[in-house]
């Protein structure tokens, strides 16, 4: 064979796998979220993440655990029950879920439909689960005595115990996120400034208000924890009497229970501000909730981990969901 010959077979030999390439790159389909995170930053790829998220799919709070199956379907973990929750093994088209209430008489549980709708069943003693009439909705969360939800065109609609104004958010317009504690409702909005009412007699409200590059919040009942752009954290109750998140760095969500909060890492691991919780041994977590002493996490093939600051072996009824599989991921379509 000529040098020539052997020159001219190498050409065809690139150029059809060239061709072959170009084919497999204009022809195979790039969703929207890939092309949103090339040649991000990492601060970018924290806004876009959070920003496009769907709503939670799982939730804990006092003696309950519920999480959203790719299904749509619902599965649910009680300790102390003191309402009927059959009815929830009975929904379809749910996207993500929300737990209210603080004790065994206030437990409340909201599910969001696929289309806009809302479900929920338990306490009904201030009216927080008197939402049949909602529509349009993309988030939910559940208080202790209130349920708020977030509208598709960027208002806030909120139903249940008014007692310390939480109620108060018919004003609110361009909201892109929200959360619920005890006593009060959070909202963030596109420039990541932070609207808030309600309960604040340790500053979970009025400390917000000079919050700015806020991507996500979450709220309990004596303080807000709310994360940046830039993977940080701030509290409500920094200060040395409370642990401090001031020193997280590289966050992608955060949680918070009481005066515990907790942050998923980038790389899947998840800190607490509270040393006696081990979560050494957590990895790959990619959604994070949690109640006063216990926190539940979902890992990225769908199953769940559970730990508890007061009981480790056995744990409680209602974190018993190591057999837990096929959790939706949030954000991903089923």
């Amino acid at each position: 064979m000529t040098k020539s010959t052997k020159i001219i077979i190498i050409s065809i030999v690139i150029g059809v796998m060239l061709g072959i390439a170009l084919t497999i790159f204009l022809f195979t389909p790039i969703t929207a979220n890939e092309i949103l995170h090339r040649n991000m930053s990492q601060e970018e790829r924290v806004v876009t993440n959070v920003m496009h998220h769907e709503a939670p799919t799982i939730s804990t709070g006092f003696n309950r655990t519920m999480a959203v199956r790719n299904d749509g379907t619902v599965i649910v973990a009680v300790g102390d029950v003191y309402f009927d929750y059959s009815e929830i093994l009975g929904w379809y088209d749910i996207v993500a879920v929300s737990v209210g209430g603080r004790r065994a008489d206030e437990q409340f549980v909201v599910g969001l439909r696929s289309d806009g709708t809302v479900v929920a069943v338990g306490s009904n003693e201030h009216g927080e689960i008197d939402i049949d009439d909602w529509y349009d909705i993309i988030q939910i969360s559940a208080g202790r005595g209130h349920t708020v939800g977030l509208k598709s065109d960027g208002t806030v609609v909120a139903v249940g115990d008014n007692n310390n104004g939480q109620l108060n958010v018919d004003s609110w317009s361009n909201v892109v996120a929200i959360a619920v504690g005890s006593g009060h409702t959070v909202g963030i909005r596109p420039d990541g400034t932070v609207v808030a009412v309600g309960w604040d007699t340790s500053g979970q409200v009025r400390y917000t208000r000079d919050w700015s590059g806020i991507v996500a919040i979450s709220a309990d009942w004596h303080h807000t924890i709310g994360l940046r752009s830039n993977g940080t954290a701030f509290s409500t109750l920094e200060g040395p009497r409370f642990a401090t998140v001031a020193n997280w760095r590289n966050i992608t969500a955060i949680a918070t229970s009481n005066l515990n909060s907790y942050g998923l890492r980038h790389d899947g691991t998840v800190v607490s501000t509270r040393s006696e919780i081990d979560l050494s041994d957590w990895n790959d977590i990619v959604a994070i909730s949690a109640n006063e002493n216990h926190i539940v996490g979902l890992r990225s093939d769908g199953t769940m981990v559970a730990a508890s600051l007061w009981h480790s072996d056995p744990l409680p009824p209602e974190l018993q969901i190591s057999d837990w599989y096929d959790i939706k991921i949030p954000g991903e379509q089923r």
